[in-house]
């Protein structure tokens, strides 16, 4: 419809596709569905992490009508009569029994056929691709020929040649930087194995990577060096950045590298109030951080006490709390992926 696309997400945690998408394309999305958005612009969608494809020349209607409206498209949207072409349907939830994926595409590829297209299921050179949802269905010429996370089994944790049971997968890693908007540069104060700084390396976004452990930081220059990319890591401690002449970030991305029990002493607490003002001393106004905080099972508790504690702590220390979303793990912990912006000092 008219310049916009359609933005399929990939089903899992709608609520952060919205925001991923709203962040990557610094634009406001109409949400027709938890999984289908509409958007104007499709800038840095292919860095996605939520993101399975993107419809453009798209309709949006009822089921009950599609086939009148289906011709009535193919008259108005540029198709390659001389090449091949495949319609791929897809379902987002409950299954209606009346409404057979295979019907709907066959159905449709009667119609193509009869106006002298060649159907090709295996190898087609053009794709019509379908979503139903429910009584609703959309369909579109497709973006992408892969899902931007097309290649992400490849660079999980175990698949690294430096990893520890807790690295941070490359799905999180990717998302947090852009929730950040994938500015650079990046700063990740405790990175670990370098899961984050694998990601932003592979999307060419400038980043520096610090652990006060001489054997992670040595790990993650070789997980660097392994995915080709390149990033500066730096064994320093996080609660004094500014000593390690690090300055001008705009993006802060972290994973910290403990778990809830961890925040059960006021040592932990205090340990990361110390960290939010070293990284707060390095930033430029306006910058923007993500992070992963440990919380109840339920996602009730975060870092040890109720959610109002965590907003004041980061208050405290330069940061305004904008968003946050709940991520369950297992049956005892769940985590908390919070968005900060760097407070003016007054």
């Amino acid at each position: 419809m008219g310049g916009s696309h359609l933005v399929i997400g990939s089903g899992w945690h709608p609520t952060l596709f919205h925001a991923e998408v709203e962040s990557l394309t610094n634009t406001q999305i109409i949400a027709h569905s938890d999984r289908v958005v509409e958007i104007n612009k499709i800038n840095n969608l292919e860095k996605s992490a939520t993101v399975n494809q993107v419809l453009a020349s798209w309709h949006k209607g009822e089921i009950s009508d599609y086939e009148e409206k289906f011709e009535q498209w193919l008259d108005s949207v540029n198709l390659d009569i001389k090449q091949s072409i495949a319609v791929k349907c897809t379902r987002h939830g409950e299954k209606i029994p009346t409404v057979r994926k295979v019907d709907i595409a066959t159905k449709m590829g009667t119609f193509l056929s009869s106006r002298d297209f060649k159907i090709d299921l295996t190898s087609p050179e053009q794709v019509i691709e379908v979503i139903i949802e429910g009584e609703l269905i959309f369909w579109g010429l497709p973006h992408f020929d892969f899902p931007p996370r097309t290649g992400w089994k490849d660079r999980v944790a175990t698949a690294r040649p430096f990893f520890k049971p807790v690295s941070l997968d490359p799905r999180q890693a990717r998302l947090m930087f852009n929730l950040c908007g994938a500015k650079a540069p990046l700063l990740d104060p405790m990175c670990g194995t370098g899961g984050i700084l694998v990601e932003a390396s592979l999307c060419d976004i400038q980043a520096i990577g610090v652990d006060l452990d001489p054997e992670m930081v040595a790990g993650t220059k070789k997980n660097i060096v392994w995915c080709n990319g390149q990033a500066e890591v730096i064994c320093g401690d996080a609660t004094r950045l500014a000593d390690l002449g690090i300055t001008g970030i705009d993006s802060v991305c972290f994973d910290p590298p403990y778990g809830r029990n961890a925040w059960r002493s006021e040592k932990g607490v205090n340990f990361f109030s110390k960290v939010l003002n070293s990284i707060n001393e390095v930033c430029n106004v306006g910058a923007t951080m993500c992070c992963m905080l440990p919380t109840s099972a339920d996602g009730s508790r975060v870092i040890g006490g109720e959610y109002s504690v965590m907003e004041e702590l980061f208050l405290k220390e330069g940061w305004k709390v904008e968003q946050y979303w709940f991520i369950p793990v297992h049956s005892s912990l769940g985590r908390l992926l919070v968005r900060a912006k760097r407070l003016d000092a007054e």
